[in-house]
This record gives C-alpha cells, structure tokens and sequence, in this order.
C-alpha cells in the first residue's frame, strides 16, 4: 500500500508525497485525518500543480505526523530561499545535527563543501519547482564530517492561490543499502565460480572476473548484453520462456536438470558448464543470480574414466572368453582321453575332472555373456549346470529326477567367491547322482533361497541311502567340500536323515561381505 501525504503549512498545501506508509495509530481518529491521509493500491505520481487542501485549521498536524512515525527518512521543510524551517527526527538522526544548529541555514549546508554546493542546491530547487518534483542520488555530511550518499526528494508547496511557498524535502540514507550492495558484490567476486545477475529482460546486470575470463570477455563488455549471447544459438530459441517460468515460480535449484548445457565464449567455442539459479528479489524488480561452472576439465576426466573402463571391460571379456576357451580345450581333452581307458575307475575319475572343469568353464561362460565381472547370477548358474551335468553323466542319471527351485536374480555372488561355489555344487551334485540312489531310481532337490538380507541358504537333498556308516575318506569329493565351503565363507552344515542326505550352505550374499 502506498500513502498520499496532503498536508498544510503556513497556509500552504503540498503536492502528493507517495511511498510512505504509516501504521494505524489513535492519531488516525483526528477528524481532519481522511482529508489529508488517501491509502491506494497503486502508486501514483505526485502532481505537477498545486493541491489545495481546504478546510484543514491545523496547519502542522501532517509534520507532526511525520516527525513522530517517520524514522527511516529525513523529512524538512524549506522556505522558498532554501532556508531549512522545520525537520523531523530523522534529519537529526542521519544528519547528526540537532534543530538550533540547522534552522535558519541554507539547506546545502547539509552538503560536502564545494564551490559549487550552494549553486547545487539552488538548481535543484529550480527543477524541483518546473517539473514539480525533483529526485536523485547526491552525497551528503554529517556532522561529524563523513560523507554518506543519501536519496532525495524535493516536493514544492503551494498556497491555495498557487503561490510557491517553500519545499518539502525527503532524504534517505542509502549507507545501510550500500553496504550490504558492497558486501554482496564482494561475495560475488570472491565466489570459486563465475557469477552473472540478469534482470527480468535478460540483460546482465552484474558479474565477476570469473565470468569475464570463462567466457573471453574484458572489462565491462559483458554488462548490458543479453545472457542469450553467452549460448548457444541451438538453445536460444526457448530459453526466453524458460527464464520467464524460472521468474514466475523462483527458487534456488540447479538449471537443465537431465539436460546437458554449454556456454558460448566471445570466439565462438562451446564449452559444458553447469548452472545454479537463485532468485534475488531488488527494488528494480526481480533478478536471478546465476552460479556457473566450467565442466570442461570434469568431462575430460569422465570421458577418461570411461575410455580406460570400456578398455578394462574388453579386455577382461577377452581374459575371460579365453579362460572359458581353454577350459572347454581341457575337458575335450579329458573326454578324448576317457575313450581310451578300460578301467572303471579310471573313467570315473576323468569324469569328475571334466565336471570340475565344466563347473569353473561355467563361470567364465555368464562373466562373458552378462559383461559384468562383479558378481555371479547363482540362480541362472545352476539351472544351467545342471542341465550340462544331467547330459555329461547320461546313462548314470538314469531316471533321476533332480527338482530345481532356484530363480534367476535372487541370489548372486562375488566373483571371487564364484569358483569355489562352482566347485562346490558340482561335488555335491556328483556325489548325489553317483551315491543317492544305486537302482538309479528317484529325487534329488536343488533349492536356493535368501534367509536374510546378508545371507542366502543352498540346499541339496535326496531320499536314497544316506551317508555309509564308514565313508570313504580317501574321496577326492569328501575332501574338497570342506574346504570349498571354508574359500567361499560359507558354513556347512550336512544331516543324515535317514533315509537320504540334507546338505546346507550358507553363504554371504553380493555385497554382504564376511562369513555367515
């Protein structure tokens, strides 16, 4: 809200003095105060002629006023020599002088001393009386003799009959603005990033030394252009609408969130930058305050990064399509050489040395096919080596039935952990196929589960024979077990149920790390 002051002095009325607000005090009842008080949503320029103001006795209420709520402005009264007649509060407390050292003096007194301060003085009196108002920003003393700069408003005062009577002159102390504008600058020049502020049109308004050299400009170039010349003319066409939706809805946030941004330099080359916004409410309206940072070297970096990823990617795919090769070259050989022997136990041997060697060719086979050298899929690993299994062993699986609950994405394993685990099911898948059931008759469960975040549970189970009351201990199988279970962190847990065999794994999940 903005507030017209009409008010009388020595017969005289004074021009509208907008932009003051008052707060509702008992004063207000006075039964003159709607005459001279006329509250309006919107601003309006002072008047240029005299305004009468008819009926009003007290000629000194309105100052009276003035003197006593007005403390952020310095309000007195001149006669039409500039002679200071009458002031408030607020001249004694921005000006430092008290009334009896003031009164009666020419109003440039209140001025740095000059020759030409008098002079001064009287033309802006000169102006203030032809256009019916005068404004500027001028540097004033105080008593003490400092100088701070200070915001002025001369307003004539007429008479009913429109003879100038003197003026009325509103003084501002800009010292406090000035500080912080002073502060706020330094901040700006200071800051580690290049720095532009933009009115609501666009226009750069201020920057930092920062902005200069990250976009090859000198001195005050960049003052005054369009932030539009700094991208570029790809992104030009819509970023009107986007400053204005940025307007309409400010607050602090990044630019082109998932977008990719680039800055123009004075020579033309483009550069990658990120951009932060904030909204900067001013007297002049408001303005965004805009953070930039070349990203130049970050990308370098990234792209780096990536290139020396991509390579490692490769050549681990290479190693590991190669291992998976020459794993496949050991079990044809093993399978040639089983051909040529006579002996049972022979074959059997070279037999469960292929499926050790599957089991590991295995490994390698996902780590080529999935491109991730991190972890193993245990679920697709054993639905798929069971199916290479059951066709290794053939005519020993028989009518064996193996039930397999172990979906694909519930467990997976560190790479590290991956062969010992291979290593482990397939001795336990032997040994089950082999030992399980002797008329070839029956059920073997493969189930794979998660008990917890950190831990998943592999069980293999039969119904058949059981364990023998003396097992073989010289057996190759029986020895590795234990302590593929120790390499892989896992514990073991084996139960005789009678009929049958239970065995339990506990592992670490991916990610998990440490033992169960």
């Amino acid at each position: 809200m903005s507030v017209q002051i009409l008010c009388r002095w020595h017969g005289a009325s004074i021009n509208p003095i907008t932009g003051l607000v008052f707060a509702n005090t008992p004063m207000c009842n006075l039964p003159d105060f709607p005459a001279m008080f006329n509250c309006t949503k919107e601003s309006k320029k002072p008047a240029a002629g005299p305004v009468p103001l008819p009926g009003i006795k007290e000629s000194d209420i309105c100052f009276q006023l003035l003197t006593h709520y007005v403390e952020d402005h310095g309000i007195f009264l001149l006669d039409t020599d500039g002679l200071i007649r009458s002031w408030n509060d607020g001249v004694e407390r921005i000006h430092g002088h008290s009334a009896s050292e003031a009164l009666g003096h020419h109003f440039s007194s209140l001025l740095p001393p000059s020759d030409d301060a008098y002079l001064q003085a009287a033309r802006q009196l000169g102006l203030a009386r032809q256009s019916g108002r005068y404004a500027c920003e001028q540097w004033h003393l105080r008593r003490d003799g400092s100088r701070f700069l200070a915001e002025i408003l001369l307003v004539p005062l007429h008479d009913d009959g429109g003879t100038l009577r003197g003026y009325a002159k509103l003084t501002r102390d800009l010292s406090p603005r000035k500080r912080l504008e002073e502060r706020f600058h330094q901040v700006v020049q200071e800051s580690p990033n290049a720095m532009v502020m933009i009115n609501g049109a666009g226009s750069i308004i201020l920057f930092n030394r920062l902005a200069e050299s990250m976009f090859g400009y000198d001195g005050d170039d960049l003052l005054g252009m369009h932030i539009e010349k700094l991208m570029p003319e790809r992104f030009r066409g819509h970023h009107g609408q986007l400053r204005q939706g940025f307007l309409r809805h400010p607050e602090a946030r990044p630019m082109g969130v998932g977008r990719e941004l680039f800055g123009l330099r004075k020579d033309g080359a483009e550069f990658p930058i990120e951009i932060g916004l904030n909204p900067i409410d001013t007297e002049a309206g408001p303005m965004v305050l805009a953070g930039i940072v070349d990203i130049t070297a970050r990308k370098q970096v990234q792209h780096q990064l990536e290139t020396a990823l991509q390579e490692k990617t490769t050549l681990l795919n290479e190693v590991h399509h190669r291992v998976k090769n020459n794993l496949q070259v050991i079990i044809s050989l093993l399978n040639m050489q089983t051909r040529y022997v006579r002996e049972e136990s022979t074959r059997g041997v070279l037999q469960d040395s292929q499926a050790r060697v599957r089991s590991m060719a295995l490994i390698h086979q996902l780590l080529y096919e999935r491109h991730d050298f991190s972890k193993v899929d245990l679920g697709e690993y054993l639905q798929r080596f069971n199916q290479l299994l059951l066709s290794s062993y053939g005519q020993l699986a028989g009518e064996l039935a193996v039930e397999l609950d172990a979906p694909a994405g519930l467990v997976c394993i560190e790479l590290q952990r991956a062969t010992p685990c291979g290593l482990l099911i397939n001795e336990l898948l032997t040994n089950a196929l082999k030992h399980a059931y002797p008329d070839g008759r029956g059920a073997i469960r493969i189930q794979l589960t998660r008990e917890n975040e950190r831990q998943a549970l592999l069980v293999v189970a039969d119904h058949g024979a059981g364990m023998p009351a003396a097992p073989p201990i010289q057996s190759l199988g029986l020895q590795l077990v234990p302590m593929l279970a120790e390499q892989m962190g896992a514990r073991l847990d084996t139960l005789d149920n009678r009929p049958g065999v239970r065995v339990e794994v506990r592992f670490p999940v991916f990610g998990a790390g440490g033992t169960p």
